[in-house]
């Protein structure tokens, strides 16, 4: 669960030059700890988190969004995520889902809320 919180608050996603997704924009997490988040400096500590055209930007990491297959009657996309960061590669299955204020991240049952910044 920690390396998988990392990843995404830590993860920095190369830029994919395709059409806008659903799950496109800038988050911070929905949770008091990450009240301070800058949601300007995507990438960096402290920074906002970012999906952009099925790459998900962060800090000192990057992922790319592949493989989506819809879920179906939800607002939700599985994916095959390819990372790489500080030093390491990985890869593991994603769930991207639209909600009211924002997006989750669902990974091996480890759910992070992620607040749209404005």
């Amino acid at each position: 669960m920690t390396k998988f919180l990392a990843a995404c608050a830590s993860a920095v996603f190369v830029a994919t030059p395709a059409l806008a997704g659903p799950y496109d924009g800038t988050y911070r997490p929905d949770a008091d700890w990450a009240a301070g988040w800058d949601c300007q400096s995507v990438g960096m500590d402290g920074g906002a988190l970012a999906v952009q055209g099925g790459t998900f930007y962060g800090v000192e990491s990057a992922c790319r969004l592949t493989n989506p297959v819809p879920v179906r009657d939800m607002a939700a996309t599985l994916y095959d995520a390819q990372c790489s960061g500080e030093g390491e590669t990985y890869g593991y299955r994603l769930m991207l889902m639209t909600t009211p204020g924002g997006i989750a991240v669902i990974r091996d049952g480890v759910v992070l809320a992620l607040k749209r910044c404005n």
